[in-house]
């Protein structure tokens, strides 16, 4: 399965001079294949490295234990998922004397299952992930509601708030997972804005990236697409 990413820092963190704290991750093998996205928060001292340790421990889990992952119940995948990272960022954030909350991000991953055809969703925070297929783009798991404040990998009991879904993969052609900075500059007053719908509907990834290149973002924007079109092997 083909895999797609772009990943630009904004004019918030070009204007201090600082990095972007969003953090893409992916693997694959010959029954899985696995994308993953986390957002660092921008007040953490940790934020760009706390992304990163969530991005790739929860690719890893996903990837190593897929085949279990699709037979659990959501709240249990929720709760392993989380368990895994929250083991991760306590090593690190004890190895450096840092607090663990100074490595908070938000994480969404999607777990692809190459022979049954289904994929699993996670979502924890402000992230979205959206399918193609048959010129459509559709929502696969919303936005987690940030209105009092945005859980994240560090908030108590955040397994509680997040989203899992398996999905019969069917028509789709592509899954992406994009940061709260990607899908922002793509809707507009809760829709699609036009130009984004359709070179999402048409899976034109590279006119995508200039779509959102134009859009002078103020905030770090990320997306990593999974390919899930099936092709033919060579002969």
């Amino acid at each position: 399965m083909l895999i797609k990413e772009v990943s630009e820092t904004g004019a918030y963190h070009n204007g201090i001079n600082g990095e972007n704290q969003d953090f893409l991750s992916y693997a694959q093998n010959r029954n899985f294949s696995v994308i993953s996205l986390a957002d660092g928060v921008s007040t953490c001292k940790e934020a760009r490295r706390g992304a990163e340790i969530a991005s790739g421990a929860i690719t890893d889990l996903f990837l190593k234990r897929g085949a279990s992952f699709m037979k659990f119940e959501g709240d249990r995948i929720a709760g392993f998922a989380l368990s895994h990272i929250l083991h991760e960022l306590e090593q690190e954030s004890t190895v450096a004397s840092e607090s663990i909350e100074e490595y908070s991000s938000t994480v969404a991953s999607v777990l692809a299952d190459k022979k049954n055809r289904k994929i699993m969703c996670f979502n924890l925070g402000d992230g979205i992930i959206l399918g193609t297929g048959n010129e459509r783009c559709r929502v696969l798991v919303m936005p987690d509601d940030s209105s009092n404040g945005c859980c994240v990998t560090t908030t108590r009991g955040a397994s509680a708030s997040a989203t899992v879904k398996i999905i019969d993969i069917g028509s789709m052609e592509s899954v992406l997972i994009c940061s709260d900075g990607a899908w922002r500059l793509m809707y507009e007053k809760g829709k699609l804005r036009e130009e984004a719908a359709d070179l999402l509907k048409h899976n034109e990834f590279d006119g995508l990236k200039e779509f959102l290149a134009r859009q002078n973002a103020y905030d770090d924007y990320s997306i990593i697409l999974l390919d899930l079109r099936q092709r033919r092997k060579v002969k």
